[in-house]
């Protein structure tokens, strides 16, 4: 069997993607399945993460998000059969890797797969789908009439969260930092309210256009994609050219919580934010919110198995019904895998898929 992993090398620090192609198929334990796969969704792994949870191994499995057939099943498996079309969500504790041409998953990680959805359109959304539902619904609570401000709006998260929030009934504005981002977020049907362009040149422009969008109210709801910490001509010269361009993309917290109106909600996947005194003073008189968002710990916890298989379940159906269209940029196959890899973090509109 083939499988792509990250492995440490002997310095136990490098990290390359690399392909193996002598791994014994893995056999199912009592409540898991064999799954032969179809297509795999390629995500950065989060070392921060793996780090915290004390992961750390020789070589860590990529790939998560993965649609494909059971082939075999566990003793105790109830909830499909062998020749089901499943999707699954491997935890990131998971010591088999999705991008391979089997895996084994947890019968409580996987949902049976709609026929009218593609192996491929599934294993793009998986990931991001599940991120965006649990931002807009869990965390931020969007309705109707909402205002939704969704930063990065062209990445492959940013345009799920985007029609999952207009699906809602909710009014969204979304960033770009490139013109290539501007002309597919202003194609997206039906339109945003506003895209707003936040390179170098427009500073302020993200407040200043949530301000005027709204009538000087402020948005409902933000998710970002990270933030900088610091004013963005304070950039630390030190780190990588791509490191600080991505960095004068993102907007500031000053920024991010300018831009909140009157009981608004940020929902930030920034790991190390930190607050000053000034910050909480804003968030304390517009009354605002703010919510971390790690969607990896919905299927590390047995307690929460059933949030996690309710929410899984319900962006399942919306990608049945038309509703969640993801937009694959790239797909590779798998002797590709490890170069697409490598290329992520450039990758700054749509979604990379494996195919087998």
């Amino acid at each position: 069997m083939r499988s792509v992993c990250l492995d440490r090398g002997p310095n136990g620090k490098s990290l390359n993607a690399v392909l193996n192609t002598d791994e014994p198929v893995p056999e199912p334990e009592e409540d898991q399945v064999l799954i032969h796969v179809e297509a795999c969704g390629l995500s950065s792994i989060r070392l921060d993460v793996i780090k915290e949870l004390s992961l750390d191994r020789q070589h860590l499995p990529i790939g998560r998000e993965v649609a494909g057939v059971v082939t075999k099943i566990g003793g105790s498996v109830s909830r499909c059969k062998v020749g089901d079309e499943v999707a699954a969500f491997l935890p990131v504790d998971s010591v088999c890797s999705g991008c391979a041409e089997y895996c084994v998953a947890n019968e409580y990680d996987l949902v049976i797969k709609p026929m009218r959805v593609s192996f491929h359109d599934a294993a793009a959304c998986i990931s991001d789908a599940v991120k965006a539902y649990t931002a807009l619904h869990y965390m931020a609570r969007v309705c109707a009439g909402d205002t939704v401000l969704v930063i990065n709006g062209a990445s492959s998260s940013g345009t799920i969260a985007i029609q999952l929030a207009q699906h809602w009934g909710a009014k969204v504005l979304a960033t770009a930092s490139s013109q290539e981002e501007s002309i597919y977020l202003e194609s997206f049907k039906p339109e945003l309210a506003q895209v707003i362009e936040t390179d170098q040149s427009k500073k302020y422009a993200l407040t200043q256009q949530c301000i005027e969008e709204t009538g000087g109210l402020g948005v409902d709801c933000i998710l970002d994609d990270g933030v900088s910490m610091f004013p963005k001509e304070e950039v630390d010269p030190m780190l990588s050219p791509r490191k600080q361009k991505k960095l004068q993309t993102l907007p500031t917290k000053h920024e991010v919580i300018s831009a909140l109106g009157v009981g608004g909600r940020w929902v930030t996947t920034q790991m190390d934010l930190q607050l000053d005194p000034p910050d909480s003073r804003l968030l304390h008189m517009r009354g605002a919110s703010i919510s971390f968002l790690n969607e990896t710990v919905w299927n590390l916890s047995c307690g929460q198995l059933g949030r996690f298989l309710h929410i899984f379940q319900s962006v399942i159906n919306e990608m049945g019904n038309g509703v969640l269209r993801p937009n694959i940029s790239r797909c590779v196959s798998l002797e590709e895998a490890c170069e697409a890899y490598n290329s992520l973090p450039a990758q700054r509109i749509g979604k990379t898929i494996v195919k087998m």
